[in-house]
């Protein structure tokens, strides 16, 4: 914790760095109720989403593969749970504090649906993002022998998570090797979660169309309809918590197992070799 407090510099650049995206993106994005909006808030929720997960990946592995060598030396003084637990807990009030500076400037800004409850409601699931996303970037700093490791598998882990996104491919249509890597995502479980809840209760201006022209032509009509255009219309908001939800525990766990299962290295210190006495040589006194 005290790590965390004298970081004030670096806090303040992160802070700085989470307004400054808000006010770009609010001056790139204006919503309304037109069929256009569809995608642009559909883009907005999945940017979101991408940057608070590549920043609290990236802050959490590239501290945590440093002090972890610290912590797996000293554990005869304290086990892997306290330390993993304080630092939990040392953390989160500083990535709720920088999430919650991204999501209260973004989304008045960009004119996402203007009622306390839908706010509220964004502001927490960013927040939950933000910490899942702090527990894959633990569990990438416990797994990995070095830095240069943690760095090098950090891009790798960001591509998986936006790939499958929930807007880039149809699970569908993916191998059934392969089916079980959106559920692992938590860039898919935020950008779900955020918008179910932003299109729930939405309608759309349809789109002119000439006369003749199939209905569908129009575009959605509601915000279920644009949910179903990306297989949403029938996921809910308490699915996508839980999947965040799962993801994070999974990676807490296993960043406990990593610790707990990892040994202080010593040089081994061995007895100098004895010899048999040399019996004393007589014929030197004669």
């Amino acid at each position: 914790s005290r790590d965390v407090a004298r970081a004030k510099g670096a806090n303040a650049i992160k802070a700085a760095q989470q307004l400054a995206t808000a006010l770009i993106y609010g001056s790139i994005y204006s919503l309304d109720d037109s069929q256009a909006s569809i995608q642009d808030r559909f883009g907005l929720l999945s940017l979101a989403v991408i940057g608070s997960t590549n920043l609290a990946i990236a802050t959490s592995q590239k501290v945590f593969v440093k002090e972890k060598h610290i912590a797996i030396d000293e554990q005869p003084m304290y086990g892997a749970f306290p330390y993993l637990l304080s630092k939990i807990a040392a953390e989160v009030p500083l990535l709720a504090t920088l999430s919650s500076i991204f999501a209260a400037v973004i989304y008045p800004l960009t004119g996402l649906q203007k009622t306390l409850k839908k706010f509220a409601t964004f502001l927490g699931l960013t927040t939950l993002t933000t910490l899942a996303s702090s527990a894959l970037g633990l569990l990438i700093g416990a797994l990995a022998p070095s830095q240069d490791a943690a760095l090098a598998l950090f891009p790798a882990v960001v591509v998986l998570n936006v790939v499958f996104n929930g807007l880039n491919v149809n699970v569908d249509t993916l191998p059934s090797a392969i089916k079980f890597l959106p559920a692992c995502s938590v860039v898919r479980w935020g950008f779900q979660a955020l918008a179910i809840n932003e299109f729930t209760g939405l309608r759309f201006k349809p789109r002119p169309v000439p006369p003749g022209a199939p209905a569908a032509a129009a575009g959605p009509a509601t915000g279920r309809d644009a949910l179903d255009r990306i297989n949403l219309a029938h996921a809910t908001l308490g699915s996508a918590v839980k999947g965040q939800g799962i993801l994070m525990a999974a990676a807490y766990l296993q960043t406990y197992r990593s610790l707990r299962n990892a040994k202080p290295r010593y040089a081994s210190i061995r007895p100098p070799p004895t010899k048999p006495p040399v019996p004393p040589n007589f014929a030197l006194f004669r």
